[in-house]
């Protein structure tokens, strides 16, 4: 049981009035790095209040939470933005389960989902968990006197404030309706007119509280003391025979052969064979990139789900067991290589986009867990898959926003046009404002061919018309990202002063080689 309640309260009552101050109305930016900043803080500051150490690999997934939610302030890429905001507030639920014990090294899938949601049910029961405790750890002084901690002080007050502050509510808007006069003193310290505004912030800042009390508790006083898991011990007793299991194996294995065949004539033996089947390159390549990675992904869950339902007690199964996976395992890689070839492919014949990047990053990612997959089961290792998997995850999250996706666009579709291809230019207007410096780069370089040149001076100048100057945007919702493009675009505007976008239709639009082309707005970049 917590020996300072009050100090939760404060640090989950503070923190939700800091979230409401930072994204009541605004766009996240760096604000998403200041609140988990403080919530951090926070949860530090009362484990120290409490004489409680965390673990030191608490501090492994503290940095990688702060990285996470840094990227917000970074970058301006929407997915990249997505999946760092879920990776921080995942790391910050595994933080909470294990902060004293570190245990989330050696977790399996299982132990994954199962603290997950022990932390979620933590902050869903809320500041409930502390009301419910009624232990007294500081009985009455013997002396028969009755004096009181501050903090035993403090909760009358608190409480009376909440139980006044509506019942004051709703008699000064009566007291309004009844004197104007007072109604215009009211309005001057109340405005009346956004009263269920007031009511709906009020309502989720209490909510957040609450929720926030639960999850610190938690954290610091666990209802119980977790063991270390063992990875290797089977959490689910297997069911299923290994006849029943060689059979599944099997059959699978015999048709990944069969394609794997096609692919080898077909998709790696050269244009000629698979022009004479009447496709092109570029139509072969459209069929099937993202059905392979679907069908390499839902491999992995067949083996996760075999290994953990099958009966492999008896050595010459076990065995067996693990031939059939890891050959299920190789043809998934080649899989793997053809839906790369085939996105190479697709990716030469119509340039890059962001949705063929995200995928060309997640084939490797998930070829690398394959491969370390393969290696746990030849040495008997299969329950550090789960650690893997995090890993993966984390790795793939950080390469997008190391990477800087929409820059990387930029360069391959430029790259790609210097070689003779059109250059998408409508295509490269949809881009973040991450995009700039490397647009810029590349429209400055002598070398290049003068369409490209036009292309991207015309696109540069649709960015400067969008994009909104960042003295305009708040401080929670800046970016690095906003404010380097905007800087950049404003002093080398003159050279592409040639190129003029117009305002036609309430936005902005450019002409390029006789085509007009809408200028995409970038007032939320």
């Amino acid at each position: 049981m917590p020996k300072h309640k009050i100090w939760f309260w404060l640090a989950a009552l503070a923190a939700a009035i800091l979230f409401d101050y930072l994204f009541g109305d605004q766009r996240a930016g760096v604000s998403f790095f200041v609140w988990i900043s403080v919530l951090l803080a926070g949860g530090y500051l009362l484990s120290w209040r409490e004489g409680v150490k965390p673990h030191p690999l608490s501090s492994v997934l503290t940095v990688a939470i702060i990285g996470f939610s840094a990227v917000l302030a970074l970058r301006n890429e929407p997915f990249t933005r997505a999946i760092s905001i879920l990776l921080a507030l995942a790391g910050m639920l595994l933080l909470a389960a294990t902060f004293l014990n570190g245990h989330w090294l050696w977790y399996r899938l299982k132990d994954y989902l199962i603290e997950f949601t022990k932390v979620i049910v933590a902050g869903i029961a809320g500041a409930g968990q502390q009301l419910a405790m009624r232990k007294d750890n500081n009985p009455p002084p013997l002396d028969g006197s009755t004096a009181q901690k501050p903090s035993r002080r403090v909760w009358p007050v608190l409480r009376g404030i909440l139980i006044a502050l509506p019942i004051v509510i709703i008699f000064a808007l009566l007291l309004s309706s009844a004197d104007p006069l007072f109604a215009d003193w009211v309005k001057k310290f109340f405005d009346t007119e956004l009263l269920p505004e007031y009511l709906f912030r009020a309502f989720y800042i209490l909510v957040i509280t609450w929720i926030l009390i639960g999850v610190y508790t938690t954290a610091i006083h666990p209802a119980s003391k977790n063991l270390k898991p063992d990875p290797e011990t089977p959490w689910f007793k297997p069911f299923l025979g290994w006849t029943e299991s060689a059979i599944v194996l099997g059959a699978v294995n015999l048709l990944f052969i069969t394609f794997v065949v096609f692919q080898v004539r077909y998709l790696f033996g050269g244009d000629a064979n698979i022009t004479a089947t009447g496709y092109t390159y570029a139509d072969y390549a459209r069929r099937g990139f993202s059905e392979l990675v679907i069908v390499a992904v839902l491999s992995v869950g067949l083996y996760l789900v075999l290994s953990t339902v099958t009966k492999t007690n008896a050595k010459p199964a076990k065995a067996w067991f693990s031939v059939l996976t890891v050959v299920l395992m190789g043809l998934v890689l080649v899989m793997l290589a053809s839906s790369l070839q085939r996105l190479l492919l697709y990716e030469n014949a119509y340039g890059f986009s962001r949705l063929r990047t995200y995928t060309h990053i997640f084939i490797y990612w998930l070829a690398a867990l394959i491969l370390v997959a393969i290696v746990l089961e030849l040495i008997n290792r299969r329950g550090r898959f789960a650690l893997a998997l995090l890993i993966t995850v984390i790795g793939f999250g950080a390469t997008l926003a190391i990477m800087n996706i929409d820059g990387f666009i930029v360069q391959r579709n430029v790259a790609r046009a210097q070689a003779g291809s059109s250059l998408d230019v409508a295509h490269l207007n949809s881009l973040s404002t991450d995009a700039i410096p490397q647009m810029l780069k590349h429209y400055q370089d002598d070398q290049m061919p003068q369409k490209v040149h036009n292309g991207l001076g015309a696109t540069l100048a649709c960015f400067e018309k969008t994009t909104q100057n960042p003295a305009y945007i708040s401080w929670q919702s800046k970016s690095l990202s906003q404010i380097r493009a905007y800087r950049l675009l404003q002093d080398n505007a003159a050279s592409w002063s040639q190129f003029k976008p117009y305002f036609a239709d309430r936005m902005w639009v450019i002409m390029v080689d006789g085509e007009e082309i809408t200028c995409t707005s970038t007032f939320f970049d």
